[in-house]
């Protein structure tokens, strides 16, 4: 059997809406991991939210931050952080609005306000609490995302306003931060370039907008059955809902585990 590197994404992937992860979900990683596939996460989360993960899984490779920041056998390989002025021009352009940002590295997420509902509504989502207040924290560290929290309708005040950033939406009222040149695909494409396997042998699955350009990119692109419509439109194989088995039933398919 050919050896693969394939990539997961987490939330609505790997994990259910209730952020946890099925009995055959764990049998197939384990499947995947002893048929000599290689598997890593690629997620739009930071490091530090992914130690429940990685302690379910056995899987310590990862891309973070939506492809900002790759680690492979314990070792950093790839970081691409935010641009410090725009970050400034950002922080300056949101408050003028009312809009609070959480600015994320390795080690932990701060928020530029106190105290936001919002913040509070979509982080727990994750499950976690509302990160601590530091309004200038990135401005001495690498900050390899941030999140702003605004509605749908207020995009607009954002959109097309800065060369080196974009925005993709995760929840109703916040949208991530990345380089505009970043993606889960750039990561994974380090992460092959490292191991020395071709970007045709690598399959990704995933939900979400921020898994676009890794499942148009990589050899075998699988989307959830709750994914978005704008990525099924890409994918090569639609799978059945996260909550039936579809991850499992889609490496059953491609006669990768039995």
């Amino acid at each position: 059997m050919k050896q693969h590197l394939i990539f997961f994404d987490i939330d609505g992937t790997l994990y259910n809406d209730d952020k946890e992860m099925s009995e055959h979900t764990k049998e197939t990683i384990k499947k995947l991991q002893e048929n000599g596939h290689l598997l890593a996460i690629a997620t739009g989360r930071a490091p530090f939210m992914l130690q429940e993960v990685i302690k379910e899984t056995g899987i310590t490779n990862y891309i973070s931050f939506n492809g900002q920041y790759a680690v492979m056998n314990g070792e950093v390989i790839y970081q691409n952080p935010l641009d410090l002025e725009t970050l400034k021009q950002l922080e300056e352009d949101a408050s003028s609005n009312n809009h609070p940002l959480v600015f994320l590295n390795e080690h932990e997420m701060v928020s530029n306000i106190e105290y936001h509902e919002h913040i509070k509504e979509s982080i727990s989502t994750l499950k976690f609490e509302h990160p601590r207040h530091e309004k200038n924290y990135y401005i001495d560290k690498p900050i390899y995302q941030s999140l702003i929290f605004n509605t749908k309708e207020e995009d607009k005040l954002y959109d097309d306003q800065y060369e080196k950033i974009k925005f993709i939406r995760w929840h109703e009222v916040s949208r991530d931060v990345v380089p505009v040149n970043g993606s889960k695909f750039e990561g994974i494409k380090k992460v092959s370039e490292a191991l020395k396997i071709p970007i045709e042998d690598c399959i990704a699955v995933g939900d979400g907008l921020n898994d676009l350009e890794m499942i148009h990119g990589v050899g075998l692109g699988i989307v959830m059955g709750n994914g978005v419509d704008a990525l099924k439109e890409v994918a090569d194989y639609v799978t059945e809902d996260v909550h039936e088995d579809g991850l499992t039933n889609a490496f059953k398919h491609f006669k990768l585990i039995d």
